[in-house]
């Protein structure tokens, strides 16, 4: 008797060390979900406004390409497109409200050294005494801004100009004409610079071909070339008012983007940044792509800022850590003086049982309520299905741990459905195969949450198999007969009649009629026969039925 008061004295002094650390590692369980689930939303957020800016960049640039596409349609259906009529198409375009962004639609001519006179020559008598090809040199091909509109100052700085005759522009009208296709250039410095708040450029072409001659391949292409239509671009214009527009207000202060020429992101291939203040901290969310367009690749990176990361709700974090704590240092402080009683040390600690018995079952229907927040449709399902799967627990004469293990196992069955995103659980219509497919893994992804809880029940092996059907059709086992755990033949029973009693975002409720019909013509081949008897007898002789 000595020897067994020893031991219990030994256990009450190390009881209030383990109620610490239980109720310690119970806070930090639930507040590492709430914080996973909160950063995977806000991650779903961020991957959002990333995948806008693409779409954005994708869908204006396309819309430059099919307006290139139409001034070549211009030219190919006029035998020779004159000055005001190319300056009367770019007007009825209204470009500054319909292709913001742009900094003008210009045609560039191919020129041969004989050709370059002519030229000169031709335009000076339209009224422009000082036109000239530029840079000046001899080449064995030129090139010539002829036609850019709006004809303002800054456009007026690029007339006349040899794009042909620098390597970067030529690259493009090369790749341009070869290809037919819409081809950009990499970054310049545009002709309508000034001294002052010089912005990066970019150009994108399109080919025109002499009107009635063949292009079909490269070598016919190069011969009857006449020139190309064209686009400059200054950077910080085309994204802030083209690309971005009125959404620059939503992401102003929330996130930072930046674009470089190629695939090096260095300061020399800098071709956009939101100059956005930067905090000092590593930003939490950063989105690295490598996109090509019309030939060119450009590498778009995106990172958060502290506004859109404060979006994390770290308050309900913070209280969810700090009222686990003080929680279990009460707990502590409990066990504790109850230990240090030593008169009453062994009623103490059958009532210090009953309290841990409590905050387990209190942990659990925390669990069960974070499973319902995640899945509002079928709020209330995990719990009715519980209740239900108490009742025929008790219809088969099971009792004692084995009743205990059932009760908590039907309160935490649908656990794993905390990683199934919350749009697949609300969805207002039937899922298709990949999302069934992923709404399928909860019952493994309960069990690998509540493995790492040491319950004195095999509670994760329970909610692992509430899935599973005596043919061995169901999932994630496939699990036959004798091989699946009786706790859980009772919640399969207890969820389906439910499920099928209650309204659906897909469906009506169909009636508790429907229900048991589904489990009679399944006994035995998906459903426990003595299990299956238990729930129609609750229904049908007890008067059983859910409650709201």
């Amino acid at each position: 008797m000595t020897k067994h008061y020893d031991r219990f004295g030994l256990f009450l002094r190390f009881a209030p060390i383990a109620v610490l650390l239980v109720g310690l590692l119970l806070t930090w369980f639930i507040w590492d979900i709430l914080r996973q689930h909160a950063l995977h939303e806000l991650q779903s957020e961020f991957n959002s406004e990333v995948k806008e800016i693409h779409n954005r960049i994708d869908d204006r640039l396309d819309d430059y390409r099919n307006l290139l596409r139409g001034t070549a349609g211009l030219f190919a259906a006029s035998g020779s497109v004159e000055r005001k009529e190319f300056h009367d198409y770019v007007t009825g375009l209204d470009l500054e409200q319909t292709f913001p962004g742009i900094q003008g639609l210009g045609f560039a001519q191919l020129l041969s050294p004989r050709e370059k006179q002519r030229l000169i020559t031709a335009i000076r008598r339209e009224g422009f005494p000082n036109f000239s090809i530029k840079p000046e040199g001899v080449r064995d091909q030129y090139s010539a801004i002829v036609y850019l509109e709006p004809f303002d100052w800054r456009n007026q700085r690029a007339f006349g100009y040899d794009m042909y005759s620098e390597p970067v522009r030529r690259e493009a009208m090369q790749r341009a004409r070869d290809e037919n296709a819409a081809a950009m250039s990499g970054r310049v410095v545009l002709l309508q610079e000034t001294a002052t708040e010089v912005q990066s450029g970019f150009l994108m072409y399109f080919p025109v071909f002499r009107n009635n001659r063949p292009h079909a391949t490269i070598e016919e292409r190069r011969n009857n070339l006449v020139g190309w239509v064209y686009q400059p671009f200054r950077m910080n214009e085309l994204m802030n008012k083209g690309v971005l527009g009125r959404y620059l207000d939503t992401v102003r202060d929330e996130l930072d983007i930046e674009i470089y020429d190629g695939t090096a992101r260095q300061a020399s291939n800098i071709m956009f940044h939101l100059d956005q203040p930067h905090s000092a901290d590593q930003p939490r969310f950063v989105s690295t792509h490598t996109i090509r367009y019309f030939g060119r690749d450009w590498t778009v990176v995106v990172r958060s800022l502290p506004a859109f990361e404060a979006k994390l709700q770290t308050a309900q974090l913070f209280a969810v850590a700090i009222g686990g704590i003080v929680i279990s240092l009460l707990l502590t402080l409990v066990v504790w003086l109850l230990a240090t009683t030593n008169t009453r040390a062994i009623a103490l600690a059958e009532r210090m049982s009953e309290k841990l018995a409590r905050t387990l079952d209190q942990t659990i229907s925390a669990m069960a309520a974070i499973t319902e927040m995640r899945d509002p449709y079928t709020a209330g399902h995990q719990r009715r299905a519980a209740d239900l799967a108490r009742a025929i627990a008790s219809e088969l004469d099971v009792d004692g741990e084995r009743y205990r293990a059932l009760s908590l196992a039907a309160m935490t069955y649908e656990i794993g459905k905390i990683q199934i995103p919350a749009e697949i659980l609300s969805k207002p219509g039937r899922l298709d195969e990949l999302e069934f497919n992923m709404v399928k893994t909860h019952a493994q992804a309960g069990f690998e949450i509540l493995q790492e809880i040491d319950f004195p029940w095999p509670i994760a092996k329970i909610v692992q198999q509430h899935h599973e059907r005596l043919d061995g059709s169901g999932y994630p086992l496939g699990l036959k007969d004798g091989e699946i755990m009786l706790e859980a033949r009772i919640i399969a029973v207890a969820d389906v009649v439910e499920a099928m009693c209650s309204h659906r975002p897909y469906r009506p409720a169909l009636g508790i009629a429907a229900a048991l019909t589904e489990i009679i013509d399944q006994r035995g081949t998906l459903y426990d026969p003595a299990v299956v008897d238990a729930c129609v007898t609750l229904f049908r002789d007890r008067g059983f039925s859910f409650s709201p």
